[in-house]
């Protein structure tokens, strides 16, 4: 695929809209030059533009996603810190009253844009995973572009969950711009985390056996005697939890778009309702051995 460098947005955009097939778009900007815009064509049509346009002329494209992306995520450091300043302030009543209007004026916000999507195959398996919310599913809606990212381990490797392929530092180093930067969010990584830590706390029926038998794994690979054994190998469970949500997310993003998903030898779909339960006996005998099937 070839790239097309466009100086203005508008010629940007102009293109996008003037194709049918999807057109995946970055910003770049040098050192000491102006900012130029990048698309990259793709023979795919992308159903999110077919069918999430709210007004004529105008159509949802992923990288617009991306903001919307980033507002979520600004949404919950922000829950998280009011949460604490009330805390504090709970025995004073006239600033309690204040940040509670604050919170939830901050619900209402991530109501309001979930709304947009709550029927978007990625919200209602989210809304089938016990322990997941609202604004886990913008996430995943946000921060998949289900194109771009044409394997599991490539959606991975953007929420910072695929080992040697993540990135390991959050800013670049003086000699490297953000585009020469391989793909990787931190900041993801542990929203993908702590969705994994609320489905094990919830006991999702479906998701949790999987964890479990995980656990067992990582805890026969570890030495008896070795200090923090368990929370060692929970925290690795609940990571291994977080790729798989993510692989999850990403493989029910391309089955709406109509994309070929490659499934792993050890096959593990996606919680098909809120309902299921996992019963597989033989997946998890291969995840405590911690051996692929024939």
């Amino acid at each position: 695929m070839s790239e097309m460098v466009f100086e203005s947005a508008e010629d940007l955009w102009s293109y996008v809209r003037s194709r049918r097939e999807y057109t995946a778009v970055r910003v770049a900007k040098a050192k000491g030059k102006k900012r130029v815009y990048i698309a990259t064509p793709f023979s795919e049509v992308c159903r999110l533009q077919e069918l999430y346009s709210w007004s004529p002329g105008s159509f949802v494209h992923h990288y617009t996603l991306r903001g919307v992306g980033r507002l979520a995520l600004m949404l919950r450091r922000e829950k998280v810190a009011f949460q604490s300043l009330y805390d504090e302030y709970v025995g004073q009543p006239w600033i309690a009253k204040a940040l509670e209007d604050v919170m939830a004026e901050r619900e209402k916000l991530v109501d309001d844009v979930y709304a947009m999507f709550e029927t978007h195959p990625v919200a209602q398996w989210t809304t089938a995973v016990k322990g997941l919310g609202k604004s886990d599913a913008l996430l995943f809606l946000c921060f998949i572009d289900p194109h771009v990212a044409s394997t599991a381990g490539k959606a991975c490797a953007f929420w910072a969950l695929a080992g040697e392929q993540s990135v390991r530092r959050r800013k670049p180093k003086s000699n490297q711009t953000q585009e020469e930067m391989k793909p990787g969010h931190y900041e993801l990584r542990g929203a993908a985390y702590y969705m994994a830590e609320r489905i094990w706390m919830k006991r999702d029926q479906y998701y949790r056996p999987l964890a479990e038998a995980k656990k067992e794994y990582y805890l026969a690979k570890l030495p008896q005697d070795e200090r923090g054994r368990n929370a060692h190998a929970h925290t690795r469970a609940l990571l291994w939890l977080a790729h798989l949500l993510v692989s999850h997310a990403w493989e029910v993003w391309r089955r709406f778009e109509g994309l070929p998903i490659h499934p792993h030898r050890l096959y593990m779909p996606p919680k098909p309702s809120e309902d299921a339960v996992w019963t597989d006996e033989e997946t998890l005998k291969h995840l405590r051995s911690g051996k692929l099937p024939e």
